[in-house]
């Protein structure tokens, strides 16, 4: 710990470090210089030379080098404690120990350089990777700029991390990061507003001579290149997209005080970079899917204004007809001839009355509204009150197997018996008027199984994934021209709010079998509580 505490001083501060090294040693060296020849501590401050130049670099490796010879002169060749040498092939070993000094320095010094090159590049590639893989699997801005932060404050350790969004009039709005009142930026408002401005980034990197000088053409320009009298360490970048500026990156200065390098600051550059085509991708996805939205809207608008147009026009022209004929015959004063016509009226009305209930609990479905008032009933109970409110003749044609000790089942009663009236409605209109439609049902691994089985003509298999589509007619649906193509989907909508399920199959010989799934979690036992 203490090792990696000095360390991290000596690469925050080389050109302290490199002397101050020296001088340790030098001190080191003293109480034993008469145990060792001259040529021997030349040797160890060449030591020292490559441990300076591994830890801070080969520049500093100069100064220590230059150090070395110093106190190589000064305290280990006579005369002590002066620049002057008795013997003149000493001033031949200085010269040599110096370029050999420098040569040591510059060579282990270019090796540990290009070791920190490495590795910094290995944990930019690491830093891009993670962040394209958990890019992709993230919908949400936020959870993007949590993620990002994370990895930021992970690799570079800054004192904090803020990002801020813009819209297109480049107003912005804090997404991520937290201000601290008590550590008010007087400045950070006007770097802000400069990055959103020219869409470039502001830092002042550490001095490479390999790198250009920041500039606008670099797409990074200088804290001072803006106001000549600040010196920062904290980072700036814009959030570009291939479109716009989408937000602002501001990165405080680290925790260790370094600057951050021109490689740091354009793997950050990099990362922003990345943050802006997510945003770029995550609002067109959001203008796709209102798109799409809009455009089921006006598909589902305008096959409710045919079905409401159809089905509420029909009985409405036949009511109209009917009662025109009633007031117009000369049969008025006949009984048989008015309840004749009156049966028509009423069926009409029921057909009329039906297709607004069923685009009434469409528009519900739509919004997502289905709240159902649960309550533990007999599954019979419910049935019962299905068959009372159809007509006597299809009320006839229901065949009820069902077993005895039945166990309760929890439902809204009205809605459960809605869905039940839709499947039977649909099993009567689609089989042979003589035909029965049987209803059953059995306990399952699951919870409990109810079949409605009838004899009609069957439903393709292509047409089995489709029938609970709004507003679907199948290849018989001249066998009911009144239908709204709506009674299917509400009642899968219906069993969906019980945890519940709605399958088809074959019946055999001929005919369909519409088997409704209620899980155990629905389902109970009759208890001698639920009797009393």
């Amino acid at each position: 710990m203490i090792f990696k505490s000095v360390r991290r001083w000596a690469e925050n501060h080389p050109f302290i470090f490199a002397p101050g090294f020296v001088g340790a040693a030098t001190l080191l060296f003293l109480p034993g210089r008469e145990l060792l020849g001259k040529g021997h501590w030349a040797l160890l401050y060449l030591l020292v030379i490559s441990v300076v130049a591994s830890v801070a670099g080969s520049r500093p490796s100069f100064l220590a080098a230059l150090s070395a010879f110093l106190a190589w002169d000064v305290f280990f060749l006579p005369p002590y404690n002066t620049f002057r040498v008795d013997d003149p092939k000493d001033w031949i070993s200085l010269g040599v120990f110096l370029v050999v000094g420098v040569l040591i320095g510059l060579t282990s010094g270019r090796l540990r350089e290009r070791e920190a090159l490495a590795v910094a590049q290995e944990r930019e590639m690491a830093l891009l990777n993670r962040l394209t893989g958990r890019l992709l699997a993230i919908q949400k801005p936020l959870d993007m700029a949590e993620t990002l932060c994370a990895e930021i404050e992970a690799v570079f350790s800054p004192r904090f991390i803020r990002f801020h969004l813009t819209d297109s009039a480049k107003n912005r709005a804090l997404l991520f990061g937290m201000r601290n009142d008590l550590d008010e930026d007087p400045l950070e408002e006007d770097f802000l507003r400069e990055t959103a401005e020219r869409s470039v980034g502001i830092a002042s990197p550490a001095f490479e001579p390999s790198r250009p000088a920041p500039g606008e053409e670099s797409g990074i320009i200088r804290h001072s290149g803006l106001f000549p009298s600040v010196s920062r360490n904290d980072v700036f970048l814009p959030v570009l997209s291939s479109s716009r500026l989408e937000g602002i990156l501001h990165i405080g200065e680290r925790r260790s005080e370094r600057n951050y390098s021109w490689n740091e600051i354009q793997l950050l550059s990099a990362a922003a970079h990345m943050a802006g085509t997510f945003l770029e991708r995550n609002r067109l996805d959001e203008s796709a899917r209102q798109a799409e939205t809009l455009k089921e809207g006006d598909k589902l608008k305008s096959a409710i204004f045919s079905s409401v147009s159809h089905e509420l026009k029909t009985p409405l022209s036949s009511l109209t007809a009917t009662i025109s004929n009633i007031l117009e015959s000369d049969r008025t004063g006949d009984p048989e001839h008015v309840k004749k016509e009156l049966g028509s009226v009423k069926k009409d009305l029921d057909r009329l009355s039906h297709s607004i209930g069923s685009l009434l609990d469409l528009s519900r479905l739509a919004a997502e509204a289905w709240k159902p008032d649960l309550q533990w009933v007999e599954p019979g109970e419910v049935l019962g009150w299905v068959l009372f409110r159809l007509e006597r003749n299809d009320r006839e044609r229901v065949k009820a197997e069902l077993p005895e000790n039945l166990p309760l089942i929890l439902v809204d009663f009205q809605q459960w018996g809605r869905m039940l009236m839709h499947i039977l409605e649909n099993a009567l209109s689609y089989s042979p008027a003589d035909s029965p439609v049987t209803v059953g049902a059995e306990r399952s691994a699951s919870g409990l199984d109810i079949r409605i089985s009838d004899n009609g003509p069957g439903i393709p298999d292509d047409e089995k994934r489709m029938i609970f589509t709004k507003f679907f007619r199948g290849i018989h649906s001249g066998l009911l021209p009144g239908g709204t193509g709506l009674g299917l989907p509400i009642a899968l909508e219906i069993a969906r709010v019980h945890e519940g399920t709605i399958r088809v199959e074959d019946n055999r010989p001929s005919g369909t079998v519409f088997i409704i799934s209620l899980p155990s979690g629905h389902v109970r036992e009759e208890t001698e509580d639920d009797l009393s």
